[in-house]
Parts: structure tokens; C-alpha cells; sequence
């Protein structure tokens, strides 16, 4: 039996693996069944639903000829899931569909009142639930009674035949790495993990401790998948537990775990606020790199108590603040914007205190309605209204109305895309995050920049646009910096605005942050710009250049005169080194990198401008040499070569080798970016 396990959605700056962790679960459990294996060839890809549309992505599915095809549902891709599961069903009506996941599992009847295309849903844990349908099929046998398996009677009605109980002992289940069903990622390098399911607090906006019993593997399991990590080559491991610091022994156990066997990746996982203590600290700063996101959520005493999830801010404060200056660690705050019980001025109050710990990244998600939280029952409790499709973000609270969300949505809109800049201000003008983003966020709004907003987020940015915002930036910082009285620092700061913006709009919107921490990230990282110089000053040796080579860029550059360097702003943090820094005209040439698809950027001057026009694929390097003489004399014609090593260095002529296409080849750089952006939390 062919069977197609679909991971079908889009990435984001915090995607570790492109193959969903779920379905390597299930994947896993069908291959360690001997007459399972013996009987289906399983094939589970990725299917990016940002940008390939249904037909494309159904088309790719059928390619592989599947009897059955099974996708993993959560709030972010199940209404990409259903389109291209309508269109496989659509052009072969004989392929079998089932669902998993929380946003089908919790309502199964619903999933299949409403959407004819699939056959089944699996009901919470699906491993043993996939495994005896598969065997059901295999044999011609009916389903009818298979635990945890949603599906139709005769007159359409939808039933489950008895509930599934939760694996206790999740050693039971074959982990996906060591079977060989998931491996590293080869696109970004890295892989998630878990090492418990369920969580034991029940935070009302959440899914997880409410409908799923907590269990943890042994110990024993996770140091076999840590071996393989680090065998591997692992950059990024991604902990998908839902309070990894639940048990503190456990947590300092596996970190002790990851120092002794020194595995040189980034570690991500999430913490709760208060169970964070010095061990952790103290471990953490000894991994290579740890990324450890703090769900503060909201700092409102009402709201806290709202949401069941109670927290001190004044003893976590400076437990937190521990963290700063740690150059192999990176926190990020997460906080949720239309809790019940925030309004504008408290969500702001707790944007300030986030902004106030200095944390290298903010996440700022808006209130989604989760299906079967507690939260789904209380709307009318807290009179709130929300989009039942589209992410099930909200619409308005008694605390918020429609206009005002809206407000809250513009705050986390302009936090996540200018936090390093709202970072640089907090310092230079003491005064507090959230009240800064607001005051921009009414000057965007007057400059016509809310409507752009779209754009921004997906990194669809033309030139003209950032030079214009960058006016309205240099004039909102200078009137700042008149109030709080310092020294004029708008200058540097409109030209890191334009940087910032620049080098954003080179970046694949799902490039991990890993490669691009000086846009995502509150301080920069110089060792990760990846800035290269092409200017005849510094031109590297030619030696391996024949002059025959043919470059072609393909579009991938954008060219951008900034009024002084980065290298000289980049490490200026005061405003008095800020206002005194010397203006220094520099032209950049913003591209984005053929592995990772980050944004960096090389330092041009005439001559290797011009090379860059004349690099078309058609013209050798001692042609476009001959050129270059021509119109700037033998000297920069005569270090045509040179300068061919300096941009070929920078791996601007090579393709995108990050933007696999499913049918074979590479997928044009420009189509990256999907027509509309959906950021779901």
C-alpha cells in the first residue's frame, strides 16, 4: 500500500525542520510494525503552502501515486490542509484522506460535517490509531471499530467507535530519528524533539494541559536522540515540550546531557516564568547556544488570574536579567496581545516590562481561540469576538474593543519588525518600549504605512517605500531626541532604519534567525552580517579565475546608497558615540544567500556595481573585464577577476539551493514570497 504523509504548511524564522515532528511520530510507529513494513511504502515531504497554491501542491501529492495521504492540522495550516486535500480528492476521488492534529481532533464532527474530501480523523494520540487502520486496509477489513478513528456511518453522520487511550509509557513509541524516517534537515539544518507530551498547567488560552495527560520519555530516549543530534551535525534543535522546565531535576539533567556530549547546535525551548532558577542560568550559559522563550504572556495581575496561569513579575525580573550579557544565550519574551482582562494600556505595560529585560527577541502574538481550551467556552464569559477561520484571532474583548484591537495588533505588528531599533531608543531616551511603539505606530498610520504592512511582514519591500518611512523615522527620532534632550542621533539611525529594512527585504520571510539576528534580534551579532566587500581597496587575490567563467545574477540584488557605513554604526550604543560617528557614504548591494536565504549585503563602488550590470549570463569575466576598462580605466578593468572572487565568495551568483521544489529543480527566488501573509499563533 502507497501512503503520502503531507506536511503541508509554511515556514517561519523559527522553523527548525520542514517535515512535521507529528508525522515522523506516525511514520515511525508504521515502519517498526513488521507487517507493516513489509506491506506499505510510506513517503512523507514537504509541501510549502506559501508558494505553491493547492492545485500545485495536490498535483505533487498525486505524483507519488498514493491509496492513502495523511496530514498533520493546527491552527497556522489546516485551511491550506483542507484546500489541497479537497483538490486531491478532486482530481482522484479513490484516494483515501485522514486527518490528525489539535484543530481537527478536538472537533472531529465538525471536520467531517464540513469537508466531504476526508475520509477519517485520528482523535488525539495517533500512532496506534494510524497503525490499525493501515492494517484494516491492508487486509480489507473494516474500521468501524478502531478506537480514536472519527469517521462516517452509512447516512453521513460522523462517530467515533471508542476513545483512544494515551500512551503512559511513550518509550512504546518508535522515536522517528533513530528508525531513520526523519533525519537533520538538509534545508535548515536542524530538527525537533520532544522529550515529554502534555503539560501539567492548565493556562486557559492553551490546549495542551488540558486535553493531554503529561508523560515523558525515559531519559535513557533522550539521550539516544541527542547522540544521534550530535552525530548528525545538528544546528538547531528545537524542544517542542511545552514546559521544558516543568520538573527542574529533568531540565538540568538533559541540559547536563547536552553540555557533556557538546553538542554545538542552537537549543530551543520554552520555560515558565517562575520555574526559571539559577541552575538554569547556569546551565544554559554553558551550552553553545541556547534560545530559551519565556512565556511572561501578560504581567497583568487581573489577567493572569483570568487565564489561570499566576506568575510574580517582580521576583522573575531578576532572575531573567540574569541572562543579559550572555553572549550564548538568547531569551525571548512571549506575550499575547487581548488576553481577557488587558486592555491597550495594560498589554503596553506588559510590552514595556518585556522590553524593560533586555531579551534578544519578542515575540508578540495575538489572542487565537484554540478549539477545546477553556478559553472556546468563555468567550461570552469575556465578550470575545473572533474570526472562527482564519486563525481564530480575535476580534474584540470587554476590554478591547474592535478598534482597539486593531491598535494591539499594529503594536505587535511594528514590535516584531523594529525591535532592535525600539531597543536602541529605550537606552537612548529612557523611556519605555511600548510607549515608543505606539507613538510610531500613529506616525505610520499618518505616513500611510499601516495599509503596507503586509508587505513588511512578508519582506515584499521596494525601495521607494523604505526610503520614504525612513524620512518619517529620521523625523520621529530627531523629535525624540529633542524632548529627551541628547545630541541628534537621526541620522545614524535613519541609516540603520534603511539597513534594517534593506537587508529585510533581501530575506526570505522563513530564513531562520539563526542567519539574520541583526534584523529579528533586540543587539547585534557582528559575526553573523556576513558582510563582504567588493571595493577595489578589497579585492582579494584572482587566483582560480580563468576570466572564461559566464556570471548571471538573476535579479537577486538590490542596490542601496546608505549615509554611512554599518561597520562603524553597528557598535555604537550611546547617543553621544551616535551623534559624533562621521557620515561615510557607502553603496550596498543586498542580496539573499543561496543556503539559508538570508539577507547580506556587499560593499560596491563603481567598478563592481558595474560588473553586476553587465554579469548576465552572457558575457565572460574578461569581457565584462574589457568593459569595465572602458568605462573606468585599465585598473578596474585590469581587476576584473578580482572582483569576480569577491562577489562569487559572497554566493551571489549561485542559486537558491534552500528553495527546493517538490517536482525537481529550484524555484525562482522572486516567487518566495507568498501574495498574502498569515502569521497565525
Amino acid at each position: 500500500m502507497k501512503v503520502v504523509l503531507a506536511s503541508v504548511s509554511f515556514t517561519s524564522p523559527y522553523t527548525a525542520q520542514l517535515r512535521m515532528l507529528s508525522l515522523g511520530y506516525i511514520h515511525a510507529q508504521a515502519v517498526s510494525d513488521p507487517f507493516l513494513k513489509a506491506n506499505t511504502e510510506i513517503v512523507h515531504k514537504f509541501y510549502d503552502c506559501s508558494i505553491h497554491d493547492p492545485e500545485h501542491n495536490a498535483n505533487a501529492i498525486l505524483a507519488d501515486d498514493p491509496e492513502l495521504v495523511g496530514f498533520s492540522c493546527y491552527v497556522w495550516n489546516t485551511q491550506d490542509v483542507l484546500k489541497v486535500a479537497k483538490e486531491v480528492k478532486r482530481q482522484k476521488p479513490s484516494v483515501k484522506i485522514i486527518l490528525g492534529g489539535p484543530e481537527v481532533s478536538y472537533h472531529h464532527s465538525k471536520t467531517l460535517d464540513q469537508n466531504s474530501a476526508i475520509d477519517w480523523v485520528a482523535v488525539n494520540e495517533g500512532e496506534a490509531t494510524f497503525c490499525e487502520l493501515l492494517t484494516a486496509l491492508i487486509n480489507k477489513q473494516s474500521v468501524a471499530e478502531i478506537p480514536g478513528l472519527a469517521q462516517r456511518h452509512s447516512d453521513g453522520q460522523s462517530f467515533v467507535p471508542s476513545p483512544r487511550p494515551y500512551c503512559k509509557d511513550l518509550d512504546e513509541l518508535a522515536s522517528p530519528y533513530l528508525t531513520g524516517v526523519l533525519d537533520i534537515c538538509d534545508i535548515r539544518g536542524g530538527a525537533c524533539y520532544q522529550t515529554a507530551r502534555g503539560c501539567p498547567f492548565t493556562c486557559s488560552y492553551c490546549d495542551y494541559g488540558r486535553n493531554q495527560p503529561y508523560f515523558e520519555f525515559s531519559l535513557e530516549r533522550v539521550r539516544a536522540e541527542m547522540e544521534y543530534f550530535r552525530s548528525a551535525g545538528a544546528r538547531i534543535l528545537l524542544n517542542t515540550d511545552p514546559t521544558f522546565n516543568y520538573s527542574r531535576k529533568r531540565a538540568e539533567a538533559i541540559l547536563d546531557m547536552i553540555i557533556e556530549k557538546d553538542i554545538k547546535a542552537l537549543h530551543m525551548f520554552e520555560v515558565f516564568p517562575s520555574l526559571v532558577n539559577q541552575d538554569l542560568v547556569d546551565l544554559a550559559s554553558k551550552t553553545a547556544c541556547s534560545f530559551i522563550g519565556v512565556g511572561i504572556q501578560s504581567s497583568n495581575p487581573e489577567t493572569m488570574r483570568n487565564i489561570r496561569r499566576v506568575w510574580k513579575p517582580e521576583k522573575v525580573a531578576p532572575m531573567l536579567d540574569q541572562f543579559k550579557g550572555k553572549a550564548n544565550v538568547m531569551v525571548s519574551t512571549e506575550i499575547i496581545m487581548g488576553l481577557p482582562g488587558d486592555s491597550v494600556a495594560d498589554y503596553k505595560d506588559t510590552l514595556n516590562y518585556a522590553f524593560a529585560r533586555e531579551p534578544a527577541d519578542i515575540k508578540a502574538f495575538n489572542l487565537a481561540i484554540l478549539p477545546r481550551t477553556p478559553l472556546e467556552k468563555e468567550v461570552d464569559k469575556w465578550g470575545i469576538e473572533y474570526d472562527e477561520t482564519n486563525g481564530h484571532e480575535i476580534l474584540s474583548t470587554n476590554w478591547m474593543t474592535g478598534y482597539e484591537v486593531l491598535i494591539g495588533k499594529a503594536l505587535n505588528d511594528w514590535s516584531r519588525m523594529l525591535q532592535r531599533l525600539v531597543h536602541m531608543l529605550v537606552r537612548l531616551i529612557d523611556r519605555e518600549g511600548g510607549e515608543i511603539i505606539e507613538e510610531w505606530a500613529y506616525v505610520a498610520s499618518e505616513g500611510g504605512f499601516h495599509d503596507r504592512i503586509p508587505e513588511l511582514r512578508t519582506h515584499r519591500i521596494d525601495a521607494e517605500l523604505v526610503e520614504t518611512m525612513a524620512s518619517h523615522w529620521e523625523d520621529y527620532v530627531r523629535r525624540q531626541c529633542e524632548y529627551a534632550g541628547i545630541p541628534d542621533v537621526s541620522g545614524p539611525l535613519k541609516a540603520e532604519f534603511q539597513y534594517h529594512f534593506f537587508r529585510r527585504a533581501r530575506t526570505w520571510a522563513a530564513a531562520h534567525f539563526g542567519d539574520v539576528k541583526d534584523v529579528y534580534f533586540n543587539m547585534p551579532y557582528p559575526g553573523l552580517h556576513r558582510f563582504y566587500d567588493a571595493s577595489l581597496a578589497q579585492l582579494p587575490s584572482a587566483d582560480g579565475v580563468t576570466g572564461s567563467e559566464t556570471p548571471s545574477l538573476g535579479g537577486n540584488v538590490n542596490l542601496a546608497v546608505l549615509a554611512y557605513n554599518m561597520d562603524d554604526l553597528y557598535t555604537l550604543t550611546d547617543a553621544e558615540s551616535l551623534a559624533a560617528a562621521e557620515p561615510k557614504e557607502t553603496e550596498y548591494a543586498f542580496f539573499m544567500t543561496p543556503d539559508t536565504g538570508a539577507g547580506c549585503g556587499i560593499i560596491v563602488d563603481d567598478g563592481s556595481r558595474a560588473f553586476f550590470e553587465l554579469a548576465d549570463g552572457t558575457r565572460t569575466v574578461d569581457e565584462i573585464g574589457a568593459r569595465l576598462s572602458e568605462q573606468f580605466g585599465a585598473e578596474v578593468g585590469g581587476n576584473a577577476r578580482a572582483i569576480y572572487r569577491a562577489l562569487k565568495d559572497s554566493g551571489v551568483f549561485d542559486k537558491p539551493r534552500f528553495l527546493s521544489d517538490p517536482e525537481g529543480g529550484t524555484i525562482n527566488w522572486e516567487s518566495c514570497f507568498p501574495e498574502v501573509h498569515r502569521e497565525y499563533h
